[in-house]
């Protein structure tokens, strides 16, 4: 009993340490995504996308860095966007780069995980998405990727415009999460509800990563994470990527959890590939984005967003 006693005072200790360490860096971090949503400069720049050609995939990976969305909750954004004859280039871009930057993630990577881990991932971030935008538009040119790619039907409202992407969604046969944002008449007003919204979704999914975290940093033995996950080589980056395809992390929870395995001996190198793959290339955002594109698609972005993970495994490993 007093063993089992023991072991969950030193999880809640663990879990009390991590979130006073992540406090006001998570606070920080919704408070710039919500003066963003405030002043709408996420949809603002994305209004640039589709009419900017080849440098819309540069303006996509732009705005995927601002907006604060996960894999698959950019769908809402970028499924309209596909219907109304925007390019795949910089939909893959936005839907690459989204999942791995925002303001929030920066600032939590860093209270979490540290300064440098946050500037490789964001150059990580950046990279590998203007990477994913001129990989598509060479394989658009090629035949590839010429074809219609967007495997859903349009549905239009009675205005003759497209319909809501859940609406859409649910006419083809699945579900969206989406969010009615009302306009307030305080822009201070609307501020503070955005920033409300913001920290509760932030909230729940740190509060539920550093629990995830504690647990790993106890329970887990040393043994396992250094036999997989901590050495300086090949394998282990490859096998952080891959450790990252099934896991529903986004970008927000895949920092207390990374710290978890950072103090059990995650290794310089998969702790990059781990925390890219993580919410690029996990389950649910390929299942949500074969509910949307075609197979092609699907594959050009997994394959991306793993080999994207490894490269930047091997850069930091070797750059330190």
């Amino acid at each position: 009993m007093s063993t089992a006693l023991d072991t969950l005072t030193e999880i809640a200790a663990v879990a009390g340490h991590e979130a006073l360490r992540m406090a006001w860096f998570t606070v920080f971090g919704v408070a710039v995504a919500a003066l963003i949503k405030t002043y709408q400069l996420d949809r603002k720049v994305r209004g640039y996308v589709g009419r900017a050609g080849p440098w819309g995939i540069v303006v996509a990976t732009a705005v995927g860095t601002l907006s604060p969305l996960c894999s698959c909750g950019v769908l809402p954004i970028v499924i309209p966007m596909a219907l109304s004859g925007v390019s795949l280039p910089p939909l893959m871009a936005l839907l690459v780069t989204s999942p791995l930057m925002d303001p929030t993630s920066f600032a939590l990577t860093w209270g979490g995980l540290g300064e440098a881990l946050a500037w490789w991932k964001l150059g990580a971030a950046v990279t590998i998405g203007l990477t994913a935008g001129f990989v598509t538009l060479a394989l658009e040119r090629v035949g590839y990727l010429s074809e219609d790619q967007v495997r859903l039907q349009p549905v239009y409202a009675a205005q003759g415009v497209l319909a809501p992407a859940h609406e859409i969604a649910c006419a083809n046969g699945f579900r969206l999460r989406t969010m009615a944002v009302v306009p307030r008449e305080s822009r201070l007003r609307f501020f503070f509800d955005r920033f409300r919204d913001v920290g509760l979704f932030v909230g729940q999914w740190v509060g539920l990563a550093i629990l995830l975290g504690a647990l790993i940093q106890v329970l887990v033995p040393i043994r396992w994470i250094t036999w997989l996950l901590g050495q300086r080589g090949p394998g282990s980056i490859l096998a952080a990527a891959l450790v990252g395809l099934p896991l529903p992390l986004n970008q927000v929870a895949a920092v207390p959890v990374i710290a978890g395995l950072q103090a059990r001996g995650l290794a310089v190198g998969p702790d990059l590939a781990l925390l890219v793959a993580g919410p690029v290339a996990s389950l649910p955002a390929i299942v949500a984005l074969a509910a949307t594109f075609r197979p092609r698609v699907v594959s050009v972005y997994v394959a991306i967003g793993v080999l994207g993970a490894v490269a930047f495994g091997y850069a930091r490993m070797i750059l330190g």
